[in-house]
């Protein structure tokens, strides 16, 4: 899977960019279609309560799937995606196998 994780407005750490890499190379355990993830950390300022927000889409062929989550930390918002896209990723799966 093709993986993509662009920091805006801040720049992450190396850290955070591999344990974020690490934690969504895990999402092909729940759907082996997956073509691409793009994942963006952005830093909202505006807000000081639930500042990090993670936006993840994921491509699979013919349909892409887009989560987002705000929360106090970038670990947070991502946890809660990855929770969410396990759940979707796993129905996509099914759905394919049904049609075959």
């Amino acid at each position: 899977m093709d993986k993509t994780i662009e920091p805006v407005n801040f720049n992450a750490s190396q850290e955070l960019i591999d344990n974020v890499g690490q934690m969504f190379d895990k999402l092909v355990r729940y759907n082996d279609q997956i073509v691409k993830a793009d994942i963006y950390l952005k830093s909202l300022r505006e807000t000081p309560e639930r500042a990090k927000k993670v936006e993840v889409r994921v491509f699979l062929p013919g349909k892409d799937v887009f989560v987002e989550y705000e929360a106090d930390t970038f670990k947070t918002a991502a946890q809660k995606n990855f929770d969410r896209l396990k759940v979707i990723l796993a129905k996509e799966k099914d759905k394919l196998k049904s049609h075959h």
